[in-house]
């Protein structure tokens, strides 16, 4: 009988541990770990990949706000998403790449020009056979070459897009995206 009481109390201890671990059908509101500072909301990249002028606003008062400390710690003090600031930065290099792709390409295509125009002007006034026939071959060279550079692949839309909001601002975003 008295193996039954035991055992008919453990097992009344077991049943109410087990029932009493079950979630109940109420919800208690969950409360601020820190009060008085409101909880940041997870940033959540727009499906289009665009940069809003606003989110270029926030990352350049978290770069500026960065001064001695990680980005990350600059976005919370901020109060910035640190994972927009993430995502906008990377928008940011992303667009600065292609505005510096672009502007070297350009560099480069000025630079053929510039020197077959050159050449080509030298071999109007050459003297001999001997030294039109070197012009002629270096001016031929420089066209081949100038030629088989490949054209550059289309951007995506949203980076050529982002890189048109970006250029404006440039020299206030390309300070911050550097590590």
């Amino acid at each position: 009988m008295r193996r039954a009481v035991k055992t008919g109390v453990g097992l009344g201890i077991l049943l109410s541990a087990c029932l009493s671990c079950r979630p109940s059908g109420t919800k208690t509101p969950r409360k601020a770990v820190l009060p008085g500072i409101p909880p940041i909301v997870r940033f959540q990249p727009p499906a289009d990949g665009l940069v809003t002028d606003a989110q270029l606003d926030r990352y350049a008062r978290v770069r500026r706000a960065a001064r001695g400390r990680s980005e990350e710690e600059a976005a919370r003090a901020v109060g910035v998403d640190p994972e927009e600031a993430v995502w906008v930065r990377a928008r940011v290099v992303e667009a600065i790449v292609y505005l510096e792709a672009s502007q070297v390409r350009n560099a480069a295509e000025g630079t053929y020009a510039r020197t077959i125009a050159s050449l080509k002007e030298a071999a109007k006034s050459a003297k001999d056979k001997e030294t039109l026939r070197k012009l002629e071959e270096q001016i031929s060279l420089l066209e081949r070459e100038r030629a088989g550079l490949r054209a550059p692949d289309p951007p995506a839309s949203s980076v050529a897009a982002n890189a048109r909001r970006v250029a404006p601002r440039r020299q206030e975003l390309d300070a911050g995206s550097r590590p």
